[in-house]
């Protein structure tokens, strides 16, 4: 019996002491699924496992938090602190133990300093890996990660009134609060003011530690506390690990953020609603628009108050109770960088080393800071081509030259080698060169400025951005110029190949074909109420809805499902027209994509590879066009959907 007892912190037992233990221990044989620990009862009994195993459970749900095997103490950290059962233990399979009452133990502990140490430390150990799991953001940390992360944690206590961390000093510890309440306020003397009280799982000072800023507030204790002390260079490395984890942290902390106003902006009324405004960051050359109570919100957003300060000032101006809604506008503001957020900063230098890499090889691109001057060149020499009767010729032109292709599409084609890559590229690159020139054209025809322009690669294919985002403070009408501008130049390019190639022959009849078909490809893509490209937005623009997708998707897949009806408004009945036009759309670009693509990609590729590598290649494009075109549907039709389950 007494080697049974030489495992774990037990190893630190003298003769007398593990004899001792000895003499108290009854054997106890527990059944599979029989319960030997339930959460919340009175802790007198102290278990070593023997054999079997035995599985940790917490909660309602009696979700599996750990697995024991024997050998195995069990139970030591309740009978330790006289606390109730923190979980409960059942068998995974036929177990055999020994029960100690909690008394012996404790008394062996007593007069045994060195035992007392080792238990202490171990059950400190498990307290922590069982608080995670259950009372913290960490608790869906992988195992090892917990046990690493569990193994560093020091518990400490405050006393009522004492101060745990102070607001505007540089810090580098977090703690998990154990038991009792903390109060975080902000301020010193009849300046200060309580934001929040916070009571067991709180997870503090973790925006200093994690974003690398003095400490936003002062915590103190309000009663007696319990908490877990974690050092930052031991939390750092465990959260940068986790992409999920850093996600949930930034929830918690964007809760406790007071949000500022940031950069140098710019605001000036919305030229459809005068009730809205538009923000413009002069540095950054970012816009967004506000309505009056979102523009309200953002003035609001002094670095003093928190989101509940907001929502509360929000409803004394509105008379609705909606911190959603405030949420969702600082959501957005930080998005587009007018507002702080709180974001965690990250340390792998070796990381960002090979990122920087990868995007010169796989995103290389230049970029010229003010196109604006090169915009204002070529509206000097083509602008005649934006006026009412030339837009109106290309339209013809496209539309005739469609008909073209159409009419030659049975020969288009598909076998021209590896010289159809280089077609292809140049193709693309003319297209995108073309179009993007169209739009800065069209924006200085409305008297806008221009803001950046660049060319590049993205995985080996021709990029080509301007932007035009000045165009936001012009009227909707003026924009659906602005946007369609695009498009309209490859239809009418994409018409004008095709006429050429209706009267050539040979190779320059494949060549003007190919380069027919890529216009027209980037068109439909461009075309596509899915993405947002030009099309969705003159979309957006004749309708004069904003955040068109997103609200129609929202209507037909989230409220529609929850209360069948039929649409009440030409509103609604606009969102059900766009929710099908939207699926008919994907139905239709997947058969063609699948029937065209792959045949396309094996003429390229030519006899000169291996049929299985044609193939393979012609699916993979396809998948890869599909994936491009449907994954935006996708992510807001299950997002809505979600939303209804939740």
């Amino acid at each position: 019996m007494p080697d049974r007892l030489t495992f774990g912190p037990l190893a630190a037992l003298d003769d007398a002491g593990r004899r001792r233990l000895e003499g108290s221990a009854a054997p106890l044989e527990l059944a599979a699924a029989g319960t030997l620990i339930s959460e919340g009862e009175t802790a007198d009994t102290v278990y070593v496992l023997l054999r079997g195993r035995l599985r940790v459970l917490i909660g309602e749900k009696l979700d599996t938090v750990g697995v024991l095997a024997a050998p195995a103490l069990v139970g030591e950290v309740a009978a330790l602190d006289g606390q109730p059962r923190m979980a409960t233990v059942v068998a995974s399979e036929p177990s055999e133990l020994l029960r100690i009452p909690a008394d012996v133990f404790r008394e062996v502990i007593a007069a045994q300093p060195a035992f007392a140490a080792e238990v202490r430390a171990f059950a400190d150990t498990r307290l922590a890996r069982t608080f995670l799991q259950r009372n913290s953001p960490f608790a869906e940390l992988p195992s090892e990660a917990l046990a690493e992360l569990s193994a560093r944690m020091r518990a400490v206590r405050f006393a009522t009134g004492e101060v745990l961390m102070r607001e505007g000093e540089i810090g580098d510890d977090t703690f998990l609060i154990r038991s009792g309440e903390i109060a975080v306020v902000r301020g010193q003397g009849d300046d200060e003011r309580q934001l929040v009280v916070l009571g067991p799982g709180a997870f503090i000072g973790e925006v200093s530690v994690l974003t690398g800023v003095p400490r936003t507030a002062t915590v103190r204790a309000k009663t007696d506390v319990t908490a877990f002390r974690i050092a930052g260079e031991d939390v750092r490395p465990v959260v940068k690990s986790h992409r999920a984890l850093i996600g949930r942290l930034e929830s918690t902390m964007q809760g406790r953020h007071a949000p500022k106003r940031l950069g140098d902006v710019a605001v000036a009324p919305a030229p459809d609603d005068r009730s809205a405004v538009i923000l413009h960051d002069r540095v950054r050359g970012s816009y967004l628009r506000l309505n009056a109570e979102s523009y309200a919100i953002f003035q609001d957003l002094d670095g003093e108050r928190t989101l509940r300060d907001l929502a509360l000032a929000s409803f004394a101006r509105t008379g609705t109770l909606d911190p959603h809604g405030v949420l969702t506008t600082i959501a957005s503001l930080q998005a587009a960088g007018f507002v702080s957020a709180p974001r965690i900063v990250s340390e792998e230098r070796r990381q960002r080393r090979i990122q920087r890499l990868a995007d010169l090889v796989l995103q290389p691109h230049v970029e010229l800071a003010d196109a604006d001057p090169l915009a204002t060149k070529l509206h000097a020499a083509f602008g005649w081509l934006f006026g009412r009767v030339a837009i109106a010729a290309a339209v013809v032109v496209g539309g005739l030259g469609l008909v073209a292709f159409a009419l030659q599409f049975r020969g288009f084609p598909t076998d021209l080698g590896p010289q159809g890559l280089a077609i292809a590229f140049v193709g693309l690159f003319l297209a995108g060169l073309g179009h993007e020139a169209a739009h800065a054209i069209a924006t200085k025809a409305t008297g806008r400025r221009v803001g950046r322009a660049g060319l590049g690669l993205m995985f080996f294919t021709p990029v080509i951005y301007v932007d035009t985002s000045d165009a936001w403070l012009i009227d909707r009408r003026r924009r659906v110029f602005v946007n369609a501008a695009g498009p309209v130049f490859n239809f009418a390019l994409a018409g004008a190949l095709a006429l050429a190639a209706a009267g050539a022959s040979g190779n320059t009849k494949s060549v003007l074909l190919w380069l027919a078909g890529i216009n027209l490809v980037s068109l439909v893509f461009n075309l596509s109420p899915l993405l947002e490209f030009d099309g969705y937005y003159v979309l957006s623009d004749l309708t004069n809805v904003t955040r068109l997708r997103r609200k129609a998707l929202r209507y037909v897949f989230e409220e529609l499902p929850a209360r069948p009806r039929l649409p009440r408004t030409r509103l609604e009945a606009g969102y059900v027209a766009y929710g099908v036009a939207a699926l008919l759309y994907v139905a239709s670009i997947t058969g063609l994509v699948l029937a065209g693509v792959p045949n396309l990609v094996e003429g390229i590729l030519g006899a000169r590879f291996d049929p299985t590598i044609r193939v393979t290649a012609g699916a993979v494009v396809a998948l890869f066009l599909l994936y491009s075109l449907i994954s935006p549907f996708v992510g807001e039709v299950r997002a809505a959907r979600a939303s209804v389950a939740a």
